[in-house]
């Protein structure tokens, strides 16, 4: 997401792990926001960036703009590239940051049996929402990508919308895809989406501004070291707080060479949600198609 959260870039990760059951659960809903509101402000130099700003609502509000539509037809392309489309198929899905479940929600559409896992309460409160409003089940799950135990449980894994590489540590990155690898059966697929850090070093804007909802949104953008940082300002009636987002750039080779660490063997790359193929220095996206060796 410099497209989602930094890409506008992100979605999610590290919190107790706990198990919900189905989307029927009932909860509170969350309280209207202003900057004067300060608990759900995060500390801008925080390595757990990701753990108060994915749980505000104005991260929402910053982001409603990626709509249920977008996402149905990203699972779209995706189901009919990795060619589910061709057969009658009903796989067990785990989508591994899960954010407001717009892609959990279309998988589920599709007859899959999905379990939607995230680490915001937030988020995953709105991804019960959208489940309810569109008549699906779905298992939802609150853990830390890194602490999954699943094992060989999933005919496919996807992790989408850069919600990956938030960790200061890439050795958590390595334990996120040892965790995934785990997690699917002998066969089954890991659909990786990641910004191209090649187009994101070239491309990113250091000063964005923009008013939302009578908020004043500044975001400044800069590359420290081998990760983007991304520090929002929001500005309301005198009153002043500021996130942090920081992804590392992984480039399209350093997230082949992880996955085929791990032991995945990639299939194919992908450069947007169009399904077009990756050009290097041009495509926005890496998606990559990888799969885990068959049982014997």
């Amino acid at each position: 997401m410099l497209q989602n959260t930094l890409d506008e870039t992100l979605s999610n990760p590290i919190i107790p792990a706990i198990e919900e059951n189905q989307h029927t659960t009932h909860q509170t809903e969350p309280q209207a926001e202003s900057l004067t509101t300060p608990a759900a402000y995060a500390d801008p130099i925080s390595h757990d960036w990701f753990v108060s700003w994915f749980n505000s609502p104005i991260y929402l509000k910053l982001y409603e703009h990626r709509n249920f539509k977008e996402a149905e037809e990203t699972i779209e392309m995706i189901w009919r590239h990795a060619g589910f489309g061709q057969k009658q198929v009903s796989p067990k899905v785990l989508d591994i940051a899960c954010g407001a479940g717009r892609h959990a929600v279309a998988l589920a559409k599709k007859g899959c049996a999905v379990v939607a896992n995230d680490l915001s309460p937030l988020l995953l409160q709105e991804a019960r929402r959208l489940a309810e409003q569109h008549s699906v089940r779905i298992t939802f799950s609150q853990k830390d990508m890194r602490e999954i135990s699943w094992c060989e449980e999933f005919d496919v894994v996807v992790q989408l919308f850069t919600s990956f590489g938030y960790f200061e540590d890439s050795d958590d990155d390595m334990r996120v895809l040892e965790n995934v690898y785990c997690a699917l059966k002998g066969g089954g697929l890991y659909v990786l989406d990641f910004f191209n850090a090649t187009v994101v070093r070239n491309t990113y804007k250091p000063l964005t501004r923009r008013m939302v909802e009578g908020i004043q949104v500044s975001e400044e953008r800069s590359i420290v070291g081998d990760r983007i940082r991304k520090v929002i300002t929001l500005s309301e009636n005198g009153n002043i707080r500021r996130f942090v987002e920081s992804v590392r750039l992984y480039s399209h080779e350093e997230l082949v060479q992880k996955l085929c660490a791990v032991g995945f063997c990639v299939q194919d790359v992908l450069g947007d949600y169009d399904g077009s193929s990756f050009v290097p220095e041009q495509s926005p996206r890496v998606i990559v198609f990888a799969k885990k060796s068959a049982a014997l």
